[in-house]
């Protein structure tokens, strides 16, 4: 990775106007999901399943869990707000358990099992279930999956939601990883966004038994949150840095009142910081955790070097999906839940987000599909690109072509007038043999990957805008830039 302390890209207020956007795509898949198509059903699936099970590729098995106590004003997820936990364990017993048996016994009639390496319970809250019926989902999940071949289990946690012993509990049922919501430290914050959580709480989580029972503690920060400054961030990082997590993921806020009118709440006493401050405030993370020794693992994960996302990045086997850089053992995912999506071989599915609908499905025996894809092989040669750079700086044309039997520049011929604009920007070198992002212009990575998304019909920059190339240069002839 190229080095650059991240503040001075502060000083170019004209190239963060002209590289700037309301909304700016993640690509946690591409194409993304409003490309996919809701004439991918039940029989879809079958066939798709069919298809792929007998690779026995590696797999990562999601499983969505849409249930919050309390709603957080900034959030994206597909969840349910209840304080009935009849709710809940309806979920489980009704739905959850039923499309997972319905899924094993397709599997099982193919004669086979899936090849599953890693499972992740995200949601909604997963830890919202009591241990009884926790150990009922794991224990059907094993009808599934052979959990002596689990390499990660992940659960996302609610630190208000969980002790020391629940934990602990966790553990003993094969969890091996943590990922907290933490969002931002400071109270004041906090209020705005609806989610009061002390720092001082995870010091009663993070105790020596909980740190030696998982190999992973994650921590998710999000960025552009009101009343967040730079000075607020330092802050946050600091206290970050003092728990110690292995990994931290830090991620822009995305506004969407048009779909999500809850979040207007946040803005209720204060407007979000513009584009300008929260890239301000995203300086403060990186480069505070550099200078903490983490490792940044792609554009917006961090990892302590003895890590295994760090380790998968120095061997270049890390990837890129919806659940952040990962260490790249399973590229497939098999996902179970309202609302889950996932890939496998050239496909997307996702199921249906309303319960009803997800919940009729199931009691007539279908699997509950809401939308999907099957990818063409230019989506997936432009998926490799954008995946790529989402984790790493520079591009080696000639590994690129010969992986998929193409010339790297004839290919993307027609990509290479806007490539240039970013080229003449300082922020992309070209040559012969790569194509490699400046240590600046790893700050508008997310911009130059939509350079290659050919369903996108907006520019990635505004062109109208005027970026001294000059003062770039000066900047880079002596270092800050480089």
């Amino acid at each position: 990775m190229t080095t650059l302390m991240h503040r001075e890209v502060l000083k170019h207020a004209n190239l963060l106007k002209k590289y700037s956007s309301q909304l700016i795509y993640d690509y946690t898949e591409y194409p993304t999901k409003g490309i996919w198509s809701e004439s991918f059903d039940h029989n879809s699936y079958l066939t798709a399943l069919s298809e792929w099970v007998p690779n026995q590729e590696p797999t990562l098995l999601y499983v969505h869990t849409p249930f919050c106590e309390e709603l957080c004003y900034f959030c994206l997820c597909s969840k349910s707000i209840t304080k009935d936990y009849g709710k809940v364990k309806s979920y489980l017993e009704d739905y959850l358990l039923k499309e997972i048996s319905m899924l094993s016994c397709l599997i099982q009639s193919k004669g086979t099992r899936l090849n599953v390496k890693e499972i992740y319970l995200g949601g909604g809250s997963p830890t919202y279930y009591n241990e009884e019926d926790f150990v009922k989902l794991c224990n059907s999940l094993r009808s599934l999956v052979d959990f002596s071949s689990i390499e990660t289990f992940t659960i996302e946690v609610d630190p208000r939601r969980v002790d020391e012993r629940k934990l602990l509990f966790y553990s003993s049922q094969g969890v091996n990883r943590l990922s907290f919501g933490v969002q931002d430290f400071s109270l004041e914050v906090q209020k705005e966004i609806n989610r009061i959580q002390p720092a001082e709480l995870f010091d009663s989580l993070l105790t020596d038994s909980v740190r030696s029972a998982f190999k992973t503690i994650n921590f998710d920060i999000l960025v552009g949150l009101p009343k967040q400054t730079p000075g607020s961030m330092r802050d946050t990082i600091s206290r970050v840095r003092d728990l110690r997590p292995t990994e931290v993921q830090p991620l822009y806020v995305h506004y969407k009142p048009g779909t999500r009118s809850y979040m207007t709440r946040m803005v209720r006493n204060v407007q979000m910081p513009d584009y300008f401050d929260r890239k301000a405030i995203y300086a403060e993370v990186i480069d505070g955790l550099l200078e903490a020794g983490y490792i940044r693992a792609g554009y917006e994960n961090f990892a302590l070097p003895t890590d295994v996302l760090a380790g998968a990045l120095t061997s270049g086997n890390a990837t890129y999906n919806s659940l952040g850089t990962t260490a790249g053992v399973n590229t497939n995912f098999v996902s179970l839940g309202a609302s889950a999506h996932g890939v496998f071989g050239d496909y997307y599915f996702q199921n249906f987000y309303e319960l009803d609908k997800y919940g009729d499905h199931l009691s007539r025996n279908l699997f509950p599909i809401y939308r999907g894809l099957k990818l063409s092989r230019d989506d997936m040669i432009r998926r490799d690109v954008i995946k790529h750079f989402r984790i790493y700086d520079s591009l080696d044309k000639a590994h690129f072509s010969k992986k998929w039997d193409i010339e790297f520049d004839n290919y993307f011929s027609s990509e290479f007038e806007l490539i240039s604009e970013f080229q003449s920007d300082g922020l992309v070198q070209s040559d012969s043999r790569s194509l490699t992002l400046t240590g600046l212009g790893r700050e508008f990575t997310p911009r130059f990957c939509e350079v290659f998304d050919r369903y996108l019909s907006r520019m990635p920059f505004d062109k109208a805008v005027h970026v001294d190339l000059s003062q770039l240069r000066r900047k880079s002839s002596n270092g800050a830039l480089t």
